[in-house]
């Protein structure tokens, strides 16, 4: 028995079942390189490794689960890890291309490594897919589209690096310890020929978060005062200045970004 972390975000997958359908999202192959963020008690670890991939690598926070993944490396010669934060570890030190990433996230840091992979450098990034665990509400968000209440920042920042697909939800029940929260499942492949590089992700992210500010308020006022008289027309401001930062497609935010990158 494992005795979880409150204060590291550890809630441990159960079923073994969930365990199973998380591993066949991956499609995994004798060709496949895996990274795996937070292996805890490895339940999925070992679901993986029984599915013979060329390599897994996982990051791991907690010390005290050295003796527990010792095991896992000693029972498999294509598994390794490394106690290291997520946060700061830097994938491409272990592949350079083609991996897969899994993570059942801690939920307070799980923005945070999204966003840290959405900016990976150079584009396309060093892995070909992810299949991750986030909070139920968390997920809603990502995968958020135009005119829908949950649709902001990290939607329209997903959207323009990384193509998405939502596959299930987990019960609370199927963890130890039950968290509080309902969890969800999602699939990230990057977009191949995306145009945003990193000075036009930094762009996107400061302008959607003045507008996204203000979200329940009409976005006249915002725009007025982020672009000029021609740029203006070039949104066609009189047709959606009425409108809220939540009705306004993709597309808008991207031509913003390109707006001000004719600036200069």
């Amino acid at each position: 028995m494992f005795k979880h972390k409150k204060k590291l975000g550890q809630n441990f997958l159960i079923n073994k079942d969930i365990i199973k359908k998380i591993a066949d999202i991956g499609s995994i192959n004798k060709n496949s390189n895996i990274i795996e963020i937070g292996p805890g008690s490895g339940s999925l670890t070992e679901e993986l490794l029984k599915r013979n991939p060329k390599e897994i690598f996982a990051i791991e926070f907690d010390k005290d689960l050295i003796n527990h993944l010792d095991k896992i490396k000693n029972n498999y010669n294509n598994f390794n890890y490394e106690i290291s934060n997520a946060l700061t570890f830097d994938e491409k030190n272990v592949f350079k291309k083609n991996s897969i990433i899994f993570g059942n996230l801690p939920y307070y840091i799980s923005l945070k490594l999204l966003i840290k992979w959405i900016y990976s450098d150079p584009w396309p990034p060093f892995y070909d897919r992810m299949i991750l665990m986030f909070q139920k509400e968390v997920a809603e968000r990502i995968i958020a589209t135009p005119n829908q209440k949950k649709y902001g920042r990290i939607s329209i920042l997903t959207n323009a690096r990384l193509d998405v697909k939502f596959h299930f939800n987990i019960s609370k029940t199927e963890f130890n310890p039950e968290p509080k929260v309902e969890s969800s499942v999602l699939s990230f492949t990057p977009k191949k020929n995306a145009s945003f590089q990193l000075k036009d992700l930094s762009v996107l992210s400061d302008l959607t978060k003045i507008i996204f500010n203000t979200k329940r308020k009409m976005i006249s006022k915002t725009l007025k005062k982020l672009l000029n008289e021609q740029e203006l027309k070039i949104v066609d401001f009189d047709n959606i200045k009425n409108l809220r930062p939540e009705n306004l497609d993709f597309s808008f935010y991207y031509k913003l970004v390109d707006l001000i990158k004719c600036r200069s």
